[in-house]
């Protein structure tokens, strides 16, 4: 007996949808969770901003600043981009610094309405790992230690003498060979990828050039901690790895695979994406780069001098601040800036959200009134609203400035407009 294919609902990101006899709510209708299905969406509540509620009549779904794919046991959910899918691709590949011929042709072999953009980063990496199969894998010398009739290398005259006689030496030597750590995670991270994607054909090309590249490579299990070393060990002749391991190294972070396998064999993965950190790493390397002169960018700024305990007999962690952006003017701070990859045509600014960015513009030396920014994105048919929060107490002599900014990025990644810069409109400076 085969299991029914999950339904598919479709849906963009920030948004909300409850069952309902019509319109794309009619997919939840009559749904249940299995206790699997829990298990996944309890993991992935802790790290993402996907909700799953069991409601009477069926499910409701819920999502914020992710986008990608999920597949329940009953249900695939597919979260589309508020911005084309070519200039996601090419987001993606400037926040993370992916070469272009990485993305130059991963478009063409899926339907994103159907995929997402998992499907499009697994053929991505594809391309990338094919790539380094072509010009040969990287060998490196490691040092091994093994019982061999002849000798090589140097002896371990130390084991050598503590154990009875025997026909094999004990020897430390070095192999140059491909099996090591960086080719092993390249595999890993293929294998990986095999088991997260959509497209069935895609799954099986992944795992076939794992088999095919890497087949005789020792296997290994791919860690967070693994990925950040390998990155801080590339060297000139290791840095055509990059692409790949910047690919691996968002897929790992952006997936979720449950340890059962449905009858019928549906597995029950997810794959989403941060788009909060993508807009991020977008804006700290692009505003460096188009930066006016004079101008100059602070990222992640940490900030321990603005909190101070009086009294700590818990011994709590000194608090601290971290704003996304400083932008300096000739030495002088100018204004500060906060990435937040919200939909503000239909979230204003939280109290929560106005409280941290007021605590950044009192944390910094500018004239009054201190500029901080919002910076949201704006899609391709939307239109600035101009949005500005004026912080001023009758009982203090200090004004904030709340400007929302949003931020082109559809025009800017197409190259259709260049060299957009957020201090502008109201600022005295320009």
């Amino acid at each position: 007996m085969t299991t029914a294919p999950p339904r598919t609902l479709r849906l963009n990101e920030w948004t909300t949808i409850e069952p309902a006899a019509i319109g794309p709510g009619a997919v939840l209708r009559g749904l249940e969770l299995t206790e699997v299905d829990r298990e996944l969406l309890r993991e992935l509540a802790g790290s993402t901003s996907l909700t799953v509620t069991e409601l009477r009549d069926g499910l409701a779904v819920s999502i914020g600043s992710h986008i990608g794919t999920i597949t329940l046991s009953c249900l695939r959910i597919v979260i589309m981009p508020k911005i084309s899918i070519d200039n996601l691709m090419k987001l993606v590949a400037y926040a993370f610094g992916l070469s272009d011929m990485t993305v130059t042709t991963p478009q063409s072999r899926v339907s994103t309405a159907d995929s997402g953009l998992a499907d499009l980063l697994g053929i991505a990496l594809l391309h990338a790992v094919k790539r380094l199969a072509r010009g040969g894998l990287l060998p490196q010398y490691q040092r091994k230690r093994e019982e061999l009739s002849s000798p090589q290398g140097r002896i371990d005259m130390r084991a050598l003498a503590s154990r009875p006689p025997r026909m094999s030496l004990p020897c430390t030597y070095e192999d140059f060979t491909v099996d090591h750590e960086l080719n092993q995670v390249i595999a890993a991270g293929l294998r990986l990828a095999a088991r997260v994607m959509d497209d069935a054909d895609l799954r099986l090309d992944l795992a076939r050039s794992a088999d095919r590249f890497f087949g005789d490579l020792r296997h290994i299990a791919l860690t967070g901690e693994l990925l950040r070393k390998l990155f801080t060990k590339v060297d000139r002749r290791s840095s055509h790895y990059l692409d790949a391991l910047r690919l691996i190294a968002l897929i790992y972070q952006g997936s979720r695979v449950a340890d059962h396998t449905l009858a019928g064999d549906t597995v029950l993965a997810s794959f989403l994406l941060d788009m909060n950190l993508v807009f991020e790493r977008f804006l700290e390397r692009y505003l460096r780069e188009v930066a006016p002169p004079g101008f100059e960018i602070i990222t992640q700024d940490i900030r321990r001098d603005v909190f101070s305990f009086i009294d700590n007999e818990a011994g709590w962690q000194h608090p601290y601040i971290k704003p996304d952006l400083v932008i300096h003017y000739r030495g002088q701070v100018v204004a500060v800036a906060d990435a937040k990859y919200k939909n503000r045509l239909t979230h204003r600014p939280s109290t929560a959200e106005l409280y941290q960015l007021i605590t950044y513009g009192l944390s910094y030396e500018m004239d009054e009134p201190r500029e901080v920014l919002l910076l949201h994105p704006l899609g391709a048919d939307d239109r600035d609203r101009a949005s500005t929060v004026l912080f001023a107490p009758a009982a203090a002599n200090q004004e904030v400035r709340v400007r929302l900014v949003g931020v082109p990025i559809d025009e800017i990644v197409s190259g259709r407009l260049a060299n957009w810069w957020p201090v502008g409109q109201s600022s005295p400076l320009l």
